[in-house]
């Protein structure tokens, strides 16, 4: 089975025309299109036929669907899940879709791989310009994993690994966005 990889994609002060946009891609859409992998395939790039490599090369990874999608005034969240690998050129799609209605909005998203010791990460896009970071947590900096039957000892353990998870996916963001503002 594939790891599965969550990313998380967020798209901050948008302009009416690019929240207009997403609204008519995700307002009337069903949970059930939003699961299946061609129907977002098909958004970014046009109906077509499933072609196990043109998939893989367009979106990033063997099959990406979206769990959430979160719109607001300006703003827009969208969780996606993926096999293996975060899905970098179906985000960097659909961020040139929305750069054709406001080419100023900064992209920024993280992922990680469901194995915690894999590799995680994130980036950022604007004016056409993508950068994409990545790096992995050593489980050698953790100690062994605390039996489950310790709760007080494990979920401190499990909160050092999540917060370097989160220290490690915002220094990527961050990384990125000084990349693309030089």
């Amino acid at each position: 089975m594939a790891n599965i990889v969550n990313t998380h994609f967020v798209l901050d002060g948008m302009n009416k025309e690019a929240s207009n946009f997403l609204e008519k891609l995700f307002v009337e859409t069903t949970s059930k299109e939003l699961y299946d992998t061609m129907w977002f395939f098909n958004k970014l790039y046009g109906e077509g036929k499933y072609d196990r490599t043109d998939y893989v090369d367009k979106m990033g990874a063997k099959w990406v669907y979206i769990t959430d999608v979160d719109l607001g005034d300006g703003y827009c969240s969208i969780n996606l899940e993926s096999a293996w690998y975060a899905p970098i050129q179906a985000i960097e799609q659909l961020t040139k879709l929305i750069h054709e209605f406001d080419n100023d909005i900064l992209i920024t998203y993280q992922w990680e791989d469901e194995n915690t010791w894999g590799t995680h990460g994130g980036g950022a896009g604007t004016k056409g310009k993508f950068v994409h970071n990545e790096d992995e947590l050593d489980e050698d900096d953790f100690g062994e994993e605390p039996d489950w039957e310790d709760y007080e000892e494990y979920d401190e353990w499990n909160e050092k690994v999540r917060e370097a998870m989160w220290e490690l996916q915002s220094n990527c963001i961050e990384e990125a966005k000084e990349e693309l503002s030089n």
